[in-house]
């Protein structure tokens, strides 16, 4: 069970900045309630990969008058003073979701999640805008090379299938949600958090060219004739069946329009 912790002097930069950034005073209020220990809010975790409307959950987050941070620092699980500090987590998967589970056991979970062919092809185009503004060095499974999105490709089914494992017993803390296809995303997202007030539906970093290089489709292709994979099955959200033991996982959905409303 978390601990609450002591503020800290080192913590206030962050509480003045959000009181001179913010046009939302009420968010500025809540995180220095957060901060001084007298709040005890709902956390909400957004623990899909990033590229699947990460950035736009968190200005769902952020217009209900919500403290949210999206970044990774909170990915470590570690970082308490963070933690308590905000309401809302987002932008890429946890390090320890069982641990976040524990410390926070009335916290509610976002699973955002997004066809395979179109997930891929973004974050190839999302490091290559990077790596020409200097951001990124490209080291473990952060390339566009085929090994690496083969990386991605196993990571993705491996995780989805654990969160879809976990959750199992304990639909009612989870939400999975194709953001992107999904047109009533929004309504869902504040549904699920118990708010009354419902936002419209956000999109913040959409790719703004209308088809993708001949290079990235390719690389995509080629992976998934590496790996076994069926053209049809990129059009999964959650998870390929031809890399996945179905004799074991036959009852998990392999894509959200599989889900039972």
């Amino acid at each position: 069970m978390w601990q609450k912790s002591t503020p800290h002097k080192r913590d206030v930069p962050r509480i003045i900045n959000v009181f001179i950034s913010t046009k939302a005073p009420i968010i500025a209020t809540r995180m220095f309630l957060n901060w001084i220990g007298v709040r005890n809010a709902r956390k909400v975790f957004v623990i899909g990969f990033n590229k699947t409307g990460t950035s736009s959950i968190h200005s769902i987050f952020k217009n209900l008058g919500l403290p949210s941070y999206h970044g990774n620092k909170w990915r470590s699980c570690n970082d308490l003073k963070l933690l308590r500090l905000y309401d809302c987590f987002s932008d890429g998967i946890p390090r320890d979701l069982a641990k976040l589970d524990t410390m926070f056991p009335n916290a509610r979970f976002i699973l955002q999640v997004r066809e395979l062919d179109t997930w891929v092809l973004s974050r190839l185009a999302h490091i290559e805008r990077s790596k020409r503004r200097g951001k990124h060095s490209g080291v473990n499974t952060w390339d566009t090379t085929e090994y690496a999105v083969q990386k991605w490709i196993k990571n993705r089914n491996c995780y989805h299938i654990f969160v879809l494992n976990y959750f199992q017993e304990r639909p009612q803390d989870i939400l999975i949600i194709n953001y992107l296809r999904d047109s009533m995303a929004s309504y869902k997202i504040c549904q699920f958090l118990g708010c009354q007030k419902i936002i419209e539906k956000p999109h913040k970093n959409m790719n703004p060219f209308k088809h993708y290089p001949p290079k990235h489709i390719e690389i995509l292709f080629n992976c998934a004739n590496a790996l076994g994979i069926p053209e049809y099955e990129l059009k999964y959200d959650l998870f390929c069946p031809s890399l996945t033991d179905m004799s074991t996982y036959s009852v998990l959905p392999y894509d959200t329009s599989l889900l039972t409303p």
